[in-house]
């Protein structure tokens, strides 16, 4: 091959190259356009990180952790206690979900006001002071938040086409009884609801306890996530853009991709649901000042949480150790 015909095809071949890299980046371009104007409905709100007392001692950058708040507004703003509140651990490396519920009447210090209920800590200071306060009661790192009201969450569940839950008579009655609109529930067992019955449903707490309402409102969100599961990905896009402006969040463009590429898993994504209190943990009711309050440990607490997000150890399992556990097999 004589020196000019090498010339050629060394010329052909960074041509070749460069109009490859150039069309992959006018496509990665244009992904990431898509990708803007998707999201583009959020209510974005920015938080100072430096006022969340972030628990630097535990951290892996595989896992996210964002506080989940869904409010007890029903008029399409953000404000008001948190009637549901939950910690989201995302695991990049296993592709599994942890929620984790912490029920609202759990007694703890709020920064800057006193002990009370931790859902006031969202009234007195919004989700800035509800981050922080659940990183110094609870040892965690988050500094990323979701925030739905229910007005909100009833359009999501009708979008989803409802949720499947197991509804007992006790609960169908309360659905009724707090329904604010659409048709009442007139069946019990494992049916489907729509937006505003499992709104009621997930509010339910007079026939039993607050735990067993956050444990409701992790059975709605559990049916919702493996209703996203069976989702052709062909319709993300005109989900996303849908349920955008219902959400309020602190989350970054590149942390919502991050979470992403953990949902691009698809049917091999995981959901694993805890609660704080449990039976691993003691707890009591207790009226304090006219209030009532779930009071326990909350040292231990933090330890099971850190365990169960980094270590993936369960709950049920805490403070087991190996010869323990060998005694009983």
């Amino acid at each position: 091959m004589n020196e000019q015909r090498k010339k050629r095809l060394r010329h052909l071949y960074f041509k070749t190259l460069a109009i490859t890299l150039a069309v992959c980046i006018a496509l990665m371009g244009a992904a990431y356009g898509v990708f803007l104007y998707l999201v583009d409905g959020l209510n974005r709100s920015e938080i100072d990180e430096s006022n969340l007392s972030v628990n630097e001692q535990y951290g892996d950058d595989k896992i996210m952790n964002i506080a989940l708040y869904g409010v007890d507004s029903r008029n399409h703003d953000y404000q008001g206690r948190s009637d549901a509140i939950m910690i989201a651990s995302v695991n990049g490396r296993t592709g599994k979900v942890k929620l984790i519920s912490v029920a609202r009447d759990t007694y703890v210090s709020v920064p800057g006001y006193y002990d009370t209920k931790i859902n006031h800590a969202y009234a007195y200071g919004g989700p800035e002071l509800a981050i922080q306060t659940l990183n110094e009661n609870f040892g965690m790192n988050i500094t990323d938040y979701v925030t739905v009201n229910f007005d909100s969450l009833a359009e999501v569940i009708d979008e989803m086409g409802g949720v499947m839950v197991d509804v007992t008579e006790a609960e169908r009655q309360q659905v009724n009884a707090y329904l604010l609109k659409g048709e009442p529930l007139r069946e019990t067992g494992y049916i489907n609801l729509n937006g505003p019955q499992a709104v009621s449903y997930s509010r339910i707490r007079k026939i039993d306890s607050d735990s067993m309402r956050a444990s409701r409102q992790r059975e709605v969100l559990a049916s919702l996530f493996e209703k996203a599961k069976e989702i052709n990905p062909l319709e993300y896009p005109s989900y996303v853009r849908k349920f955008a402006p219902m959400v309020e969040t602190s989350l970054s463009n590149e942390e919502i991709l991050k979470i992403a590429s953990v949902g691009l898993k698809g049917s091999d994504l995981v959901l694993e649901q805890a609660a704080f209190p449990n039976d691993y943990i003691a707890s009591t009711g207790q009226t304090i000042n006219g209030g009532w309050y779930y009071v326990y440990d909350l040292e231990q607490a933090k330890d099971m949480l850190q365990q169960y997000i980094y270590e993936d150890i369960p709950f049920e399992q805490y403070g087991v150790t190996e010869e323990s556990m060998e005694r009983t097999e």
